[in-house]
């Protein structure tokens, strides 16, 4: 990981994740007419992204403090690696959450669900007790599970309603297959960049370390083998993509797809070869702008945008009359924040004087508020349905009362606000110091 100039990118972006988490969840609240599966992947998905936004705000501040050599006894930097570390984990396991039940419930029955339910909550508490313990990063937190769990229940989901020809279901299965294909790009969308890197061998990827000198290589080898396995998954729906097309049933994921691994060939000029070093300029080469330019965007504004597409495409959130209105506020504002993190970008890559920027600012954001009535009224009006033409036994209907929706948002709320504390803790005890001392083998080399 390399720090850039733009370390305020990651905090922007860090603010839009919350922002449409804690928006959406609002929205989502009021929403009377969801089904059982729909309002507990929302309710996930608007917590998966407050708790990915408090981790991802402290990730700059981590690599610049590594980068400076501010790690030493005491150092603040032991809360921020924590606790990006626990806000990580909640991710990943709100991502196995949402696989298990959107866009196709795999849990046929209230049991099945709790079991499923209860599995990754165990989980979460092994992983969060490695944490507390002064463990993390071992192949006891099963690194890489996410990626191929959401990966074979969204592929099989995608694969099988890409398929359906059925007349009276294509439209609904149509919707199915690009909800599935939009939520593997969410969560596999940075790993495709680096797709040359694995099949031609280059070392940006065989030599990749999680966490440095945290990480073991056993560790490392599970998270470069789910890496393969996301790029494996990438190449399959981008395979049907491109074989629906040429059937003449291309979908908006058919050109995204196509650009993500179109740019990942890009990168491998930049990121693989062995005269790199004749990019660099001072301390910032092309490398690091070029990471910028895609790993960054997708994390900071990509996947905002994806999940916020996804809730307001497929009618996860209330859009009554009178709720309209505060619904285009909230457009509004992460309107707002998205252009502020654009701009971050551009100056990260070329910098640009103050007041420019502020300017710029002024003129982006005045014109995403006019495109904001049309593209919002069009989102609203475009087919969200999922289960018209299909078997009732694809959705099986599960009685879990309103009470319950309560208790899971009460019950996140306390696992984040408990992964900060075991933060603060990891930092007054010096756990993560101990850890990378020991690890290193060189007890007092901070």
């Amino acid at each position: 990981m390399a720090a850039t100039d733009s370390d305020s990118l990651g905090v922007i972006g860090a603010l839009l994740m919350i922002a449409v988490g804690a928006l959406t969840l609002f929205f989502v609240r009021k929403n009377e007419n969801l089904e059982w599966n729909e309002r507990f992947a929302a309710h996930i998905l608007c917590w998966t992204f407050i708790a990915k936004g408090i981790g991802n705000s402290m990730t700059d501040s981590v690599i610049a403090r590594y980068e400076t050599g501010d790690i030493g006894l005491g150092g603040v930097w032991q809360f921020e690696m924590a606790l990006m570390w626990g806000t990580d984990y909640l991710f990943s396991c709100g991502m196995i959450l949402l696989a298990m039940v959107f866009p196709v419930p795999i849990t046929r029955t209230k049991k099945q669900f709790k079991i499923g339910c209860g599995l990754v909550l165990l989980i979460v508490l092994i992983r969060l007790t490695l944490l507390l313990v002064g463990e993390p990063i071992t192949v006891f937190e099963l690194p890489g599970l996410s990626y191929l769990i959401c990966g074979l229940i969204w592929g099989s989901v995608y694969a099988k309603f890409r398929l359906d020809d059925n007349l009276r279901s294509r439209e609904s299965s149509k919707n199915i297959a690009n909800i599935a294909g939009l939520l593997i790009l969410f969560q596999f969308g940075h790993i495709w960049f680096s797709w040359p890197g694995l099949l031609l061998r280059s070392e940006y990827f065989y030599n990749f370390d999680l966490w440095l000198f945290f990480s073991s290589n056993l560790t490392n080898f599970m998270w470069q083998s789910s890496y393969a396995f996301a790029i494996a998954t990438g190449f399959f729906i981008l395979g049907m993509e491109i074989w629906c097309a040429n059937k003449g049933r291309s979908s908006m994921l058919t050109y995204v797809y196509i650009g993500y691994f179109s740019l990942g060939l890009i990168g491998y000029s930049i990121l693989g070869s062995d005269a790199q070093g004749f990019w660099y300029t001072g301390s910032k080469g092309l490398s690091e702008l070029w990471n910028t330019l895609t790993s960054s965007m997708h994390f900071t504004m990509m996947r905002p945008m994806i999940g916020m597409y996804i809730i307001m495409r497929y009618g996860l959130f209330e859009t009554t009359p009178e709720m309209k209105p505060r619904a285009k506020i909230m457009v509004i504002i992460l309107i707002v924040i998205a252009t502020s993190a654009f701009l971050e970008l551009v100056q990260a890559i070329l910098p640009i004087p103050d007041m420019f920027s502020a300017a710029l600012l002024g003129i982006l954001v005045a014109l995403g508020i006019g495109w904001e009535e049309k593209s919002f009224d069009a989102l609203m009006d475009s087919s969200s349905e999922v289960r018209k033409g299909h078997d009732p036994r694809w959705f099986p209907e599960l009685l879990i009362p309103r009470s319950s929706f309560v208790l899971l948002d009460r019950s996140l709320l306390v696992l984040i606000v408990s992964v900060i504390l075991i933060a603060f803790l990891q930092w007054q005890t010096d756990a993560i110091y101990n850890l990378a001392a020991e690890r290193m083998g060189m007890e007092g080399y901070f």
